[in-house]
């Protein structure tokens, strides 16, 4: 792995750390969601400070170069994150049409008991 490449890995990942640091301090971020993203600023810097373990896995696994492997295991780390995410967002969207019925429905109860008690 070049020194470019590790000096990004490493220096991408700190800033990537720090960031979420201060996106927690500031209560932008829940911890749960920055969990992910600090463990994978941790295994950039790993993966940044100790080339040779990614040399031993890409010559394992079959890879020619060991930045293939870099790459590729951020970019399906990625894809997985984006899925999860996906499923999140999806849940979060039938509750939030859920709740939506559920005002209407409850509107709608309100408007006619006010109705039965003004004919009365």
């Amino acid at each position: 792995m070049s020194g470019f490449l590790r000096l990004a890995l490493i220096v991408s990942a700190i800033l990537l750390f720090v960031y979420m640091i201060k996106k927690i301090r500031q209560s932008k971020v829940k911890i749960e969601y920055t969990i992910f993203w600090l463990g994978f600023s941790v295994v950039l810097i790993v993966m940044g400070v100790f080339p040779q373990l990614v040399y031993v896995i890409s010559d394992f696994i079959g890879f020619q170069s060991p930045v293939n492997l870099v790459f590729l295991m951020i970019i399906f780390v990625l894809i997985v994150k984006n899925f999860y995410t996906t499923l999140e967002i999806s849940q979060l969207e039938n509750k939030v049409d859920n709740l939506t019925q559920q005002i209407a429905i409850n509107q709608k109860d309100e408007r006619d008991f006010y109705k039965e008690n003004r004919s009365k």
